[in-house]
């Protein structure tokens, strides 16, 4: 019976020879039953003492006969074969000519014909999704790790359109309290230079580019105590 986690991880020349080396065990699986033989060990094959690899081989040969057979004895969800692709493959495997095959298989050498053309196009067809795959595995190979965002960068991410230039979503007094409203309000106070002094339409002038409702962030960020004014509104500071 064909192992479905050893077919699953197996190369097409591991599945060629029926069996997967694993080089972290050391040790060589059978892909149809899941016999294992370990590397560095001798075992009996017949009337010789052979390595494990050719032990391997043996038992493949004596306990599933060809590995051509076997490969074929799995179901279609496997192989995508129908029984009559099955038999087809099986008697050209066998080097009976097209003329027998047709009358073996009660057909007309015609569609002998078509069964081996159609088998050619699934084999161009498989060529081009190992191709495929193999790139595909090369390149998440070299691709960079995803980055994992910290929650500040979650809540940018979430409140702001985008930090360069600064442009805030949206901004609800009442809605937007707490840590969400403080963070805001602590994002925007980093666009104006600490120990600076600003007038009233330069500090407008940058607030307009992060939202519209510009005067209800200056007044929370003095509310929020990040920035200071002086009594007359003619100079304002981050604090």
């Amino acid at each position: 019976m064909f192992v479905k986690t050893n077919y699953e991880n197996a190369t097409a020349a591991d599945l060629k020879n029926g069996f997967f080396f694993n080089a972290k065990t050391q040790t060589y699986t059978c892909l149809f039953c899941g016999k294992q033989y370990e590397e560095g060990d001798i075992y009996q094959a017949g009337n010789r003492l052979v390595n494990a690899e050719k032990s391997m081989r043996f038992h493949i040969t004596k306990k599933h006969g060809t590995v051509f057979e076997s490969l074929l004895l799995m179901d279609k969800a496997q192989t995508g074969l129908t029984d009559t692709q099955k038999e087809f493959l099986r008697n050209s495997y066998n080097n009976i000519p097209d003329k027998e095959i047709a009358q073996k298989m009660n057909i007309t050498p015609s569609t002998v014909r078509y069964q081996r053309f159609s088998y050619k196009e699934k084999v161009r067809q498989a060529k081009l999704i190992l191709a495929l795959s193999e790139l595909l595995e090369e390149k998440d190979k070299t691709a960079p790790p995803e980055k994992v965002l910290t929650e500040a960068e979650k809540m940018t991410e979430s409140l702001f359109v985008s930090v360069s230039p600064l442009v805030l979503k949206t901004f609800d007094f009442k809605k937007n309290k707490d840590k969400k409203r403080l963070f805001i309000l602590e994002t925007i106070i980093k666009q104006f230079e600490k120990g600076k002094k600003y007038t009233e339409k330069e500090i407008n002038t940058v607030l307009k580019g992060i939202y519209t409702d510009y005067a209800i962030l200056r007044r929370c960020l003095i509310e929020q105590g990040l920035m200071e004014r002086t009594d007359d509104g003619k100079e304002y500071w981050v604090k």
